[in-house]
């Protein structure tokens, strides 16, 4: 009997028992202990006799087979989702949630502002965060020029400049050590700020406007708006060992100063498969959404999936890493990111956002990620482009902060290291070791 074929993602995300042991290579008893043991999703669909399994969970499942049958892989596959290398006491991502310093994430976002996020991530009580009187100037306006915020690699330009300049840090007479680190801290996230608005300066005295005031007052947004605004801060701040926070904890672990690793944070965040995947989203919305989210409102059929996204689909579950693509899907999160669920449900309704979000689902089990979500945002709030990007970066420096602090304690080191892979059979020999000089011809050099 011929093996079965591998399942087409295009068309569903589940696959046949036949093709799920194949892919495993077990027999098809095995399947029913791996789902009893929550390893695998199953479902009985009208187009296949008996059980279907979830492509995205027998993928994932096999490469962890392949990383015990041959332990060298182990390693390797750590760089690619794989098992947890680092220890670290700010972040817990588990069973479909995520928690800050034991709290979590998303129930902390209902309420709490970025400062007092950044006060439970460094661990340090509310009390120590800078306070109105060390920058007087409540009112304060930020100056921004209207219109396309700047993209992510000027940002960083913006970043490096800022950082060079001596900035007036918050003093107070009297303020524990603590409160003085804090308030260093909390200069540097207004000092981000300033950098991704395009300021040619620092940041303007704000005083203790929290941050989701001062985007508040410079987009003259409404209160409701300004809510959804601290809430994807808050659950932008931390999400574990992500590309750009490693890149910060590596630079940190040199003893580089802290602007210097939250300028890898931010070089790292730029890039297309990161937070710079908003500016894909965003470039495509309308292609994606049938030319606006105004349009076709009230029909009844769900709109066919526009063929960029498709291509982007299907690449995500034929890749290597499935179940990620620009706005779908997370491998850390099967049933749905809690993140991109939480804004979605709290932003305005866009009709075209719904369907569209429903529609993947159905077609190939993915839910919508925190970058599809910021986007949705940006575009339900009517911000400038680049907003989305905004969001994400400014609410991530205070978990690079806190994971910056947190490796330079240590006092670790990150240097792993490499597989030569490119094989050693004609490695050039070493040169024979110079003989020494008998001692009655030693020349000596003073």
């Amino acid at each position: 009997m011929a093996a079965p074929g591998p399942a087409d993602p295009a068309e569903t995300p589940w696959i046949s028992a036949e093709q799920a042991a194949s892919m495993l290579g077990v027999k098809r008893s095995s399947l029913y202990s791996y789902v009893s043991r929550g390893l695998l999703r199953a479902q009985r669909l009208p187009q296949h006799r008996g059980s279907s399994y979830m492509l995205a969970d027998v993928a994932r499942l096999a490469r962890q087979r392949s990383a015990i049958r041959n332990p060298s892989k182990v390693a390797q596959s750590a760089l690619d989702w794989g098992q947890a290398v680092l220890p670290s006491s700010i972040t817990l991502v588990k069973d479909g949630q995520f928690h800050y310093r034991g709290r979590n994430a998303v129930a902390l976002a209902e309420r709490a502002t970025l400062e007092e996020t950044a006060a439970l991530l460094w661990q340090c009580a509310s009390a120590d965060m800078p306070q109105s009187p060390t920058c007087p100037q409540q009112d304060a306006q930020v100056a921004v020029p209207p219109g396309r915020l700047p993209e992510p690699e000027a940002v960083l330009g913006h970043w490096h400049r800022l950082s060079l300049e001596p900035g007036v840090l918050p003093q107070a007479d009297g303020a524990s050590s603590m409160a003085q680190d804090m308030a260093r801290n909390m200069a540097l996230v207004h000092r981000m700020c300033a950098a991704l608005l395009g300021l040619p300066h620092d940041m303007p005295a704000v005083g203790s406007m929290p941050v989701h005031r001062i985007l508040q007052r410079h987009w003259k947004l409404d209160d409701h708006a300004a809510d959804l605004l601290r809430r994807a801060l808050v659950l932008c701040a931390d999400h574990e060992l992500n590309a750009s926070t490693f890149a910060v904890r590596v630079v940190a672990s040199t003893g580089a100063q802290l602007h210097a690793s939250l300028g890898a944070g931010l070089a790292a965040l730029s890039g297309p498969r990161h937070g710079g995947m908003t500016q894909l989203i965003d470039a495509h919305w309308d292609e994606w959404h049938g030319g606006g989210d105004r349009q076709q409102e009230h029909s009844g059929s769900p709109p066919p999936i526009s063929p960029h996204l498709q291509g982007l689909l299907h690449e995500t579950q034929t890749g290597s890493t499935p179940s990620y693509c620009a706005g779908f899907g997370h491998p850390l999160y099967p049933d749905g990111d809690p993140r991109s669920m939480a804004l979605i449900a709290a932003m305005p309704p866009l009709p075209a956002v719904r369907r569209l979000t429903a529609t993947v689902l159905q077609q190939t089990g993915l839910h919508p990620s925190l970058d599809y979500a910021l986007v949705a945002v940006q575009r339900s709030l009517g911000l400038p482009q680049g907003a989305a990007f905004l969001l994400f970066a400014l609410g991530r420096t205070v978990g690079w902060i806190a994971h910056a602090r947190e490796q330079s304690e240590s006092g670790q080191l990150i240097r792993p290291r490499a597989i030569y892979a490119a094989g050693e059979a004609e490695l050039e020999n070493a040169p024979a070791k110079a003989q020494p000089l008998p001692s009655s011809r030693m020349v000596r050099f003073r």
